[in-house]
């Protein structure tokens, strides 16, 4: 599903470049060995890096190997990174660059679609498998007749949490049926690691199903208080709550029907929604219907700032934290894509 009216802010309109520099754009390639593209195709991915000498490599698992590779790209003055792992590997790149800056002008960032979902590279990162995207990015470095109208300019989250020393930053945040989803993901519903977008799919058509059975073992509620921007904050029962800077996520999907003029999309819904079957079509696309209205527990606005005051699992780009006071969700950046 494409969805075909832009929103008042939209953040994602493309941004121009300069041509003629990018000949002599440092580029810095980051891999996680891990991820799950990668754990069948590296090979082709070290080749490929043997055969390109001139481009920076690194591999990294853990968040602080990513900072040490970023730390070390800072001052090498890398204006390129090509991230090579799945949405938890950009969003540790994303926590380094905006959360605790180590550069002291963020990189274009490349996303290759390394992961099991890639579903930030496939909204913001370059088309094709790994090596082929590869070759892609190389052929737009050195083809200066190119206009910049393939880099896109986006916000990223930065989430504070009382308590904490730094912030966490991503490009997608969920809570209630979303982290539980992604705890499905990672274990009993895909034991073989099945990449792409069906298995999310197939996931979320499990949790509709518990929603509307009200089967609450599989979908335990979540009680949680929300405030966004100045308004006064509420509470109660929730299905879910979600938080994104993505105009696409899995299978095209754009759950976001607000129209404030503001960078952040947010979207929550409330234990036992009326008229949830007849609404969710139109509402998985970004239309809002007469009933999904917030007297019937169904919330969508863009806002600069939310606040989410719950305990309990949440995902940050498909990587699991536990919330243990309340979350500010803000905007940082913007970030710079290359989308080619």
């Amino acid at each position: 599903m494409n969805r075909k009216t832009p929103l008042p802010h939209d953040v994602s309109q493309p941004v121009s470049g300069d041509p003629a520099a990018r000949r002599n754009m440092t580029v810095g390639m980051v891999t996680n060995p891990r991820s799950g593209g990668n754990k069948k195709g590296l090979g082709a991915i070290r080749d490929w890096v043997a055969r390109n000498p001139q481009i920076l490599y690194a591999e990294a698992v853990t968040p602080a190997e990513v900072i040490a590779v970023l730390s070390d790209f800072s001052t090498r003055n890398v204006d390129l990174l090509i991230v090579n792992g799945g949405d938890g590997t950009i969003q540790a790149v994303l926590t380094a660059l905006y959360g605790r800056p180590c550069f002291s002008r963020p990189p274009l960032l490349a996303l290759l679609k390394a992961g099991t979902a890639s579903m930030l590279a496939r909204d913001a990162g370059v088309s094709g498998k790994p090596v082929a995207a590869l070759a892609k990015i190389l052929a737009w470095r050195s083809d200066t007749g190119r206009d910049g109208h393939s880099i896109l300019e986006r916000p990223v989250l930065k989430l504070t949490q009382e308590g904490d020393a730094e912030p966490l930053c991503g490009m997608f945040f969920g809570a209630g049926a979303i982290s539980r989803g992604i705890d499905l993901c990672h274990g009993s519903m895909n034991p073989h690691g099945v990449r792409g977008e069906l298995m999310p799919g197939l996931i979320m058509a499990r949790l509709l199903l518990a929603a509307l059975t009200g089967d609450d073992a599989l979908l335990p509620a979540t009680a949680m208080g929300i405030r966004c921007d100045e308004a006064p904050a509420w509470q109660d029962s929730y299905l879910f709550a979600m938080v994104s800077t993505l105009e696409r996520l899995f299978l095209g999907l754009h759950p976001f029907w607000g129209g404030e003029d503001a960078p952040l999309h947010f979207t929550a819904l409330r234990t036992k929604p009326p008229y949830l079957l007849r609404n969710l079509p139109f509402l998985v696309c970004g239309r809002r219907t007469a009933t999904s209205s917030p007297e019937n527990g169904y919330y969508s606005h863009n806002v600069r700032q939310v606040t989410l005051d719950f305990r309990g699992k949440f995902a940050l780009d498909g990587e699991i934290f536990e919330s243990r006071a309340p979350l500010t969700i803000e905007a940082a950046g913007p970030a710079r894509f290359l989308r080619i």
